[in-house]
C-alpha cells in the first residue's frame, strides 16, 4: 500500500503505534525505518521539505522491534499509517462520510437529526472496519497512476466495485474517495449534491 506521507501524518502515526504499543519505549517505535528512512532526522528533514510517496515496511519494522526485546502483532505500522493517511483524507473532505461525500437530508428527517446521522457515519470511517476497508482500497488504487485531467469515464462508485472484486471484501463508497485523496489523487463531485466524486486517475493499471 503506497501513499503519501506529511510530517503531521507521522505525529498521528506516533499517537497511534504509543496507543497500540504502550509498552514500547518512543526511541524503540523508530517508524522512520519502517516508511523508508534510515533515522527519524532524516525523515523529519525530507518531509519539512514536501511530502514523500513511500509504503510501510512491516517487516523492517517488527525486526527492528525484536532486535530490542519487543514483540508487535503484524499490521501495526500498516493501521497506523492508514489511519493517518485516513484522518487527513477526512481534514481535506470535511462533507465526506462511509457514503459518500454528504447529500440532502431525507424526507421527513429534520436538519438536526440528518447532522447527527452524518456525524456518526463520519465516526464510523476511523473505526477497525473503516479502516480495513481504507487499506484495501489503497491497496487497489496504488495499482494506478494520477494524470493531470480528470477522468469522467469511471467514478468511485465504479471502483469500489473493482475494489472489492480485487481484494475479495466489501469497501465502503466514502472509503474509496477517502483512500484516493490520502494517496495524493484529485477529487471532484460527479454533479451537485452527489455522493460520488471523478479522480485524476488513470485508465489502466501501471504496467
Amino acid at each position: 500500500m503506497k501513499s503519501i506521507v506529511t510530517l503531521n501524518d507521522i505525529e498521528r502515526m506516533k499517537d497511534a503505534l504509543r496507543a497500540s504499543l504502550p509498552d514500547v519505549k518512543s526511541s524503540h517505535r523508530v517508524e522512520a525505518r519502517g516508511l523508508g528512512w534510515a533515522t527519524n532526522a532524516s525523515m523529519r528533514a525530507a518531509l519539512a521539505a514536501t511530502p514523500a510517496e513511500t509504503s510501510p515496511d512491516e517487516g523492517t519494522f517488527l525486526d527492528y522491534l525484536r532486535l530490542h526485546s519487543f514483540d508487535a502483532p503484524g499490521g501495526t505500522l500498516l493501521r497506523a499509517f492508514a489511519q493517518a493517511g485516513l484522518r487527513r483524507a477526512m481534514d481535506l473532505a470535511p462533507e465526506l462520510s462511509g457514503f459518500g461525500y454528504r447529500v440532502t437530508r431525507d424526507r421527513g428527517e429534520t436538519p438536526e437529526e440528518a447532522e447527527a446521522r452524518f456525524l456518526e457515519n463520519r465516526a464510523q470511517m476511523l473505526g477497525e472496519h473503516g479502516v480495513d476497508e481504507f487499506i484495501r482500497a489503497a491497496r487497489f488504487l496504488s495499482k494506478f497512476g494520477r494524470r493531470k485531467l480528470m477522468n469522467r469515464k469511471r467514478s468511485n462508485y465504479g471502483l469500489k466495485h473493482d475494489a472489492e472484486r480485487a481484494e475479495g471484501d466489501y469497501v465502503a463508497n466514502g472509503m474509496l474517495i477517502a483512500a484516493a485523496l490520502a494517496m495524493g489523487f484529485s477529487a471532484e463531485r460527479t454533479h451537485a449534491g452527489s455522493p460520488n466524486a471523478y479522480f485524476n486517475i488513470s485508465s489502466k493499471e501501471a504496467a
